[in-house]
Parts: structure tokens; sequence; C-alpha cells
């Protein structure tokens, strides 16, 4: 938790983050929510992108249970192109923005809770 209302998840670099990891971290998520709904901030590691399964999941509104909004850091070229897609064409039930800095999604992120 990096307050109250926001929590970070952090995702290793070099790696496929499949659909039972896009489960795992939804229920790591809950159990820290307690039924509260919260702001995401999604660090995902160098290399690493959601298979399309996973993003599924996490843009359904089963994976979006306890989601006010969805801030997506990425580093990687691949990994923006991916998530651009998936936030401007799949859309995401919740608002959701890609980032290529920490600082400036967070910031989003405590904007949208004022």
């Amino acid at each position: 938790m990096i307050d109250q209302h926001t929590i970070a998840i952090n995702i290793d670099a070099d790696r496929e983050f499949e659909l039972d990891d896009a489960k795992r971290v939804y229920k790591a998520i809950e159990a820290e929510a307690n039924e509260r709904k919260l702001y995401h901030l999604i660090i995902f590691g160098d290399r690493t992108v959601p298979t399309r399964e996973a993003r599924h999941f996490c843009m359904s509104k089963e994976g979006s249970v306890n989601k006010l909004a969805e801030a997506v850091v990425a580093s990687s070229l691949a990994q923006k192109m991916v998530f651009d897609f998936m936030i401007n064409i799949e859309r995401p039930i919740v608002r959701t923005k890609l980032f290529t800095s920490e600082i400036e999604a967070l910031a989003w992120l405590q904007s949208l809770q004022n």
C-alpha cells in the first residue's frame, strides 16, 4: 500500500504475465483491499507483457472489482504498444492510463482522489 487509497503492484521483468499470474495478483489485492476499491499503480518490469487472457481478465468486471482507476507503467516500446492497444482498443472497465514514469503515474492517481 502506498497510502490508504492506493496500492502498487510490481510485476517482474523478463517474463510472460499469464492468466494465473493475473488471478494471483487479484487475490492479493482483494485480501489487502478488504472489500474497498483502490487506485492501482501497476509497474511492469522490462520486457514483461501480459498475455491476451491476462489482459482480458484484468480489464473485465471480475478483475476490476477492487479498482477505482489504474495507472500502468511501461518502459519498453513493446510494452507501450501492447498497453496502448489494451487501453484504446480493448477498453478496460475502469479508467486506465499508460505512463513511462512511476512519479507521473502516481501523481495522476492522486489527482483523481481530489
